[in-house]
């Protein structure tokens, strides 16, 4: 028995299998992408508030000078605050520490552990918050007292803690892991 001629049609080439691969790889990546769920507010605004502290931990250190961060009156934002001449007033001369507002109406602020929690004295208004000073402050020395801080949004919540070492950390207090 003779072996049937083989076409040159015959089969699929290295070439053809090697593009075949590269198109699955391709929309599966774009699929990976799409399906990532976006960050939550509560995660967006988490982020940018461990960098604001680390910030005041900095501009503590290197101007000698204690650095305040309270929550608003209300949760819906957050002030910071420099010491001097006896006296914590608000800290506008930076951008990284100008009083901020949540973009999410829907998110609060409030002391979880370590801080001094100022709701119940009843004041509302910016001058008034100024007069109370921060829950938190930073330290020059580095010796930082520890904290944690809670960011509730309407789908999710993060906790914003610090140790005692001065380690910032934002975590989702529902997640199977938490920072040790």
């Amino acid at each position: 028995m003779s072996p049937l001629p083989r076409s040159s049609q015959a089969g699929v080439s290295l070439i053809e299998t090697l593009a075949a691969l590269a198109i699955i790889a391709l929309v599966t990546g774009v699929a990976v992408v799409m399906l990532q769920p976006e960050d939550s507010p509560a995660q967006l605004e988490g982020e940018a508030l461990v960098r604001a502290l680390n910030e005041a931990r900095q501009e503590a250190l290197v101007s000698g000078q204690h650095v305040g961060f309270a929550a608003r009156f209300d949760g819906r934002g957050y002030q910071f605050y420099r010491f001097e001449d006896g006296v914590w007033r608000v800290r506008a001369d930076h951008p990284a520490f100008e009083a901020h507002r949540f973009e999410d109406p829907d998110l609060i602020l409030s002391v979880q552990s370590g801080a001094i929690s100022r709701r119940s004295e009843g004041a509302r208004d910016d001058a008034a918050e100024a007069l109370n000073g921060p829950e938190v402050w930073f330290d020059p020395t580095g010796f930082d007292q520890p904290f944690a801080f809670e960011l509730r949004g309407p789908d999710a919540v993060r906790i914003i803690q610090r140790d005692g070492e001065g380690r910032l950390s934002l975590f989702d207090p529902n997640a199977a892991e938490t920072p040790s």
